[in-house]
């Protein structure tokens, strides 16, 4: 009876996919057949594993009832397509069913509910629609669920669960409350779907938990305190919400805490001292909230600490002198923010710096020479601050860079020869400074490297210095200079984007005005720049156009 059942489902399916079952043949012994396992007394078949053997077909020629000591049913990662077959519901011995990773369209049958002894079921990545059945709510011996589907499930009743994962569907509505029901979960995964609504207090009495991600929904309201229940917890994942009101300080209570990541949302307050508790977290991002107050300096404290973005907020206040401390760290984000005060000296201490980002905050002072410290670093982003002094020459320390942008501040002094040194340097911005001096001749040497963007002048500054005044978008608003192969070439940055003609006098202005400096400088030959007297909008925009065509 069973191997008869085996035969005709094996019938069913493509004449490749019988091929690979090329020892399933009348009169054989099932239980020697590919894929089969028998409970040797008796010859029965207690379990089909048959993942990824290349299988396309459908189940619906699959007699169940003539299976009936199966245990196990493995088809994942095949090309089974069709519906479940609503008699799937008579294999009542059944402990662990997956046919994830396969083509399966239409609804779950609710007779999976009759599946009693099911303790795994997986039925992921597939294309399945409908609302999930209440009936699944009676496989009280359920320990791991994986589905794909659209409509979350009274959960409640699964109180044997202990990984349940419903990620990347269409489920809506709110987290039932009586997912708090649900003591013997480790792994909570229900991100990326459509889910509403706040968080449920009852979220706090899984103390089980070890993994927790309700990422990419839209829930709303506040992070509830009863968080900080979930002493085992380690990866919290609440990023890309709704989620507002402060953070709670009993977020400090979750000392197992590798991996907290709250970013995008409408967060308020201070981020909480109590922060510095989480001794073992390695990421922390904070980014894309309201954020305000200052950074604590307890933040010195997460000394397992490689990941920290707390950018696109509004904290004030000076960067902690303890964030010294963060030996590991790999990335620092804390651009776009209201912070004021100087780089204090111990950002040089970050020797495993990688991708360092201060950029568009109120920094003033000196750009410290213990910069020079931070040999891995190939992003280094300070511009639109206030600071001021020179640059340090010790930047010609970090030859692993590839972009630095320290423009938009009050930089005086000379550009230093030593940035020459910087041959992985690809973008080098310094433009809407103070500086002073010729561009050095080391300077130069970067084009041999293929330097795609070095700014270091724009019309601006120049508007204002040769007293022209008119700022408007009638005129053109910038330029840069293009280091390539040895050559100094002025390209236009920006036309205009009202469609009105500069007047020839003020355009005469900018261009000798950006052309003069760079005609005194060594490194270029005459015959690479326009003439500074020869600034006229038809050179400019025509025999040059034609000779810079190709793009950067």
């Amino acid at each position: 009876m069973e191997a008869a059942a085996l035969l005709a489902w094996k019938a069913s399916l493509d004449n490749q996919s019988q091929s690979l079952l090329s020892s399933w043949v009348v009169g054989s012994n099932h239980c020697n057949w590919i894929g089969i396992g028998c409970k040797k007394a008796g010859r029965v078949i207690t379990h089909i594993d048959l993942k990824s053997y290349g299988l396309r077909g459908t189940l619906s020629n699959l007699n169940f009832s003539s299976l009936p000591h199966l245990l196990s049913f493995d088809l994942t990662n095949n090309s089974v397509y069709g519906t479940i077959p609503s008699p799937i519901g008579t294999l009542w011995r059944l402990t662990h069913l997956s046919l994830s990773a396969n083509r399966l369209s239409g609804s779950i049958p609710p007779e999976i509910g009759q599946l009693s002894n099911l303790k795994t079921l997986e039925l992921h990545q597939n294309q399945i629609g409908g609302s999930i059945p209440h009936d699944i709510g009676l496989l009280i011996s359920l320990i791991e669920l994986n589905l794909y589907s659209n409509n979350l499930i009274e959960v409640g009743m699964l109180r044997s669960l202990i990984d349940l994962e419903l990620s990347i569907n269409k489920l809506t509505g709110t987290i039932p409350d009586s997912v708090g029901y649900l003591v013997k979960l480790t792994t909570l995964y229900l991100d990326d779907n459509h889910l509403s609504g706040s968080i449920p207090q009852e979220i706090g009495m899984l103390r089980s938990l070890v993994h927790l991600s309700l990422a990419m929904n839209s829930l709303t309201s506040a992070i509830p305190a009863s968080i900080g229940n979930l002493a085992n917890l380690t990866t919290l994942y609440l990023y890309n919400n709704h989620l507002s009101e402060s953070i709670p300080q009993e977020v400090g209570m979750l000392r197992s805490l590798v991996d907290l990541e709250l970013s995008t949302n409408s967060l308020t307050g201070a981020i909480p001292a109590s922060i510095g508790n989480l001794v073992n977290l390695t990421t922390l991002y904070l980014y894309e909230n309201h954020l305000s107050g200052s950074i604590p300096k307890e933040v010195g404290q997460l000394k397992s600490l490689v990941y920290l973005e707390l950018s696109t907020n509004s904290l004030t206040g000076a960067i902690p002198d303890s964030i010294g401390n963060l030996a590991n760290l790999n990335t620092l984000y804390l651009h776009d923010n209201h912070l004021s005060g100087s780089i204090p000296e111990e950002v040089g201490m970050l020797r495993s710096l990688v991708d360092l980002e201060l950029s568009t905050n109120s920094l003033t002072g000196a750009i410290p020479a213990s910069i020079g410290n931070l040999v891995n670093l190939t992003t280094l982003y300070l511009y639109e601050n206030h600071l001021s002094g020179s640059i340090p020459k010790e930047v010609g320390m970090l030859r692993s860079l590839v972009d630095l942008e320290l423009s938009t501040n009050s930089l005086t002094g000379v550009i230093p020869a030593s940035i020459g040194n910087l041959a992985n340097l690809t973008t080098l911005h310094l433009y809407d400074n103070h500086l002073s001096g010729s561009i050095p001749e080391e300077v130069g040497m970067l084009s041999s490297k293929e330097i795609k963007t070095l700014i270091l002048l724009t019309v601006e500054p120049y508007k204002r210095k040769h007293g022209v005044k008119d700022k408007s978008s009638s005129d053109f608003v910038g330029y840069y200079l293009w280091l390539f192969k040895g050559q100094v070439f002025i390209r236009e940055v920006a036309r205009l984007i009202e469609k009105k003609e500069p007047s020839k006098d003020s355009f005469k202005k900018y261009c000798e005005g950006v052309l003069a400096p760079v005609k005194s400088n060594p490194v270029v030959s005459s015959e690479n720049i326009v003439d500074a007297g020869d600034c006229s909008r038809k050179t400019i925009t025509e025999e040059w156009t034609k000779q810079l065509a190709e793009p950067l």
